[in-house]
């Protein structure tokens, strides 16, 4: 049940897509993430979005925020791969 879940925030939320594959397996401080993606102000809303979501797992380390996938952000990443999105 949870996939057909990660479906609908796929359709619905289109960008959420582009930010799980810019991560990746990788981990991005939000400065970093954000110059990648192109978009900072959107870019930050969108990051914060994915945090609530449950995708994008969130850690401050001397004043600079980690971003990296969770379990479920990792499902999305290859579900994504999978159907061609």
């Amino acid at each position: 049940m949870r996939d057909a879940n990660l479906i609908k925030i796929m359709i619905e939320e289109r960008a959420l897509v582009k930010l799980i594959k810019s991560i990746g397996e990788n981990e991005y401080s939000t400065r970093d993430l954000l110059k990648k993606l192109g978009a900072y102000g959107y870019g930050h809303k969108l990051l914060l979005k994915a945090s609530e979501r449950g995708l994008v797992e969130r850690n401050i380390v001397k004043n600079r925020t980690y971003n990296k996938l969770t379990k479920e952000g990792k499902k999305m990443l290859k579900l994504a791969a999978e159907i061609g999105v």
